[in-house]
């Protein structure tokens, strides 16, 4: 008799069947299946059930990759919807990535970003290990955001995680322009 492993990413994957295209004997080597720990679960939860709001009956959405990447949520994807269905996916993946800059990945906390032997990763002072990532002075949890997809067309954004929201600011805000 085969043993039944809990595994809180597959729970997600058949949570949101419409969203990932899972293999039903293997779903952790299926497309999509997340490649991040637990701590970023509530933050894959949130971007999951956003899709899904944004999706109307006709449109198609499959995730491709969902990993961690230099400390941040990395989310590749495929679809096919309207231009407002592309637009609320696309923020929701930003407000996803921005999130998980500032969760810790093994816990869930609020965290920050830590260079440990090369790699980046987002901890918590709990399970931080190597140093912070030296933080520019008002840059705190600040993300340059793709206004248009495909276009060099950005503005900045600063995330607040209790209200788990974006917010444009001006380059000049941030000392960036004259």
């Amino acid at each position: 008799m085969a043993s039944i492993i809990a595994d809180w990413r597959i729970d997600i994957m058949r949570a949101h069947p419409r969203l990932f295209e899972g293999m039903t004997d293997e779903p952790q080597l299926s497309f999509g299946y997340p490649l991040c720990k637990e701590g970023w679960r509530d933050v894959l939860e949130r971007l999951c059930n956003r899709i899904e709001e944004a999706l109307q009956d006709d449109e198609t959405f499959e995730f491709v990759r969902i990993k961690q990447k230099l400390g941040v949520l990395r989310v590749d994807w495929y679809g096919e919807g309207s231009k407002e269905t592309e637009a609320k996916i696309l923020r929701a993946v930003e407000l996803a990535v921005a999130r998980s800059a500032c969760t810790c990945e093994a816990c869930g906390a609020e965290g920050r970003r830590y260079v440990n032997h090369g790699g980046l990763v987002t901890a918590c002072a709990e399970h931080a290990v190597g140093d912070p990532v030296p933080n520019r002075p008002g840059f705190e949890n600040v993300l340059l955001v793709r206004r248009t997809p495909a276009t060099s067309d950005v503005y900045y954004a600063r995330y607040a995680r209790e209200t788990d929201t974006l917010a444009e600011i001006s380059a000049c805000s941030l000392g960036l322009e004259d």
